[in-house]
């Protein structure tokens, strides 16, 4: 049987149903502040399945804790997605200046120039195709739509609107030489 959703209640009876759970709250007033800014769903229903047993807090369980645990969990997040995207903007560069010097500005649309799967790389080339239109107005598209006879679009300026799923896809099914000395650069081998 399916349960049935919960009727809202205010701030202060969310800091009662925590007590009520077992929870212990220092600071009552810190909790509404806290609660008010956050919602009541995301900083205690994402930890709760690891802090209750038997549908009560653990003894000893404070919102400090939680509020400390979802502080954490943020900071640990900003720092992986400031890891991840000089990650991506070098696998960008990477793969733009050795796949267009061997095969050109616009060697990316030669299914030639790509590994055995060919139909997988033409859907990536299709997500790309889509990125592409969906960001028309962005600098590295409109200037070459713009200003360049045939509005054809370099990889070095389609690379950049690509997701990084699509930069992914495109890499995954390049040819397995191409992709060895792309994660060269990473110093890490391409294993295939």
């Amino acid at each position: 049987m399916k349960k049935i959703h919960q009727e809202p209640i205010s701030i202060e009876n969310q800091v009662k149903n925590l007590i009520d759970l077992g929870l212990l709250v220092k600071d009552k007033t810190y909790a509404k502040k806290i609660l008010g800014r956050i919602s009541y769903y995301r900083l205690i229903k994402a930890y709760s399945v690891t802090l209750k047993k038997d549908g009560r807090y653990i003894s000893g369980i404070s919102f400090e804790d939680i509020v400390s645990l979802y502080k954490f969990d943020r900071e640990l997040r900003q720092l992986i997605f400031e890891i991840i995207e000089h990650i991506e903007v070098s696998l960008r560069a990477v793969i733009t200046n050795y796949f267009s010097l061997k095969y050109g500005n616009f060697g990316y649309k030669d299914l030639s120039n790509v590994g055995k799967y060919k139909n997988r790389y033409k859907e990536a080339l299709n997500d790309l195709e889509r990125e592409t239109k969906r960001n028309r107005r962005s600098p590295f598209i409109k200037n070459f739509k713009d200003n360049y006879e045939g509005g054809e679009i370099p990889l070095y300026a389609v690379i950049e609107v690509a997701s990084f799923g699509t930069l992914s896809k495109m890499y995954k099914n390049m040819k397995n030489e191409d992709k060895s000395k792309i994660a060269k650069v990473f110093h890490t081998d391409y294993h295939y």
